[in-house]
């Protein structure tokens, strides 16, 4: 039978092998899995996974989000999401920037916009 404090160690090695294993096998869906195209961000009835950039609106003359675009899959968000980025880091090398603005990703499962206005 196993002590206590033995026990603690195993559970610590197992969750630190779980945890590996969930990220090589992230890795791996994200280099060789399928590539997804543009999808409509206000289609409801789809997964999306979408880019946003969070900047100046002088329109509203306030910083907001403003989608930039959405995918069907995650790899294919995170692939524009590097470009997105990059962009906006040489953009603060060459211009003035505000330093909150900044470009972030997200989730929408389907019927995520039907639950909020079910729930408000």
């Amino acid at each position: 039978m196993y002590s206590s404090g033995s026990q603690k160690s195993r559970n610590k090695f197992l969750y630190f092998v779980l945890g590996f294993i969930s990220g090589v096998s992230r890795v791996l869906v994200l280099k060789l899995g399928p590539t997804g195209k543009e999808v409509d961000v206000k289609d409801d009835s789809l997964n999306r996974w979408y880019v946003s950039h969070y900047k100046f609106d002088p329109e509203r003359n306030e910083l907001r989000h403003v989608f930039l675009k959405s995918f069907s899959n995650q790899k294919s968000q995170l692939k524009y999401f590097k470009i997105a980025n990059k962009e906006l880091q040489a953009r603060k090398l060459v211009e003035e920037v505000s330093p909150k603005e900044h470009i972030r990703g997200g989730h929408y499962a389907p019927n995520y916009h039907a639950h909020m206005r079910e729930n408000s």
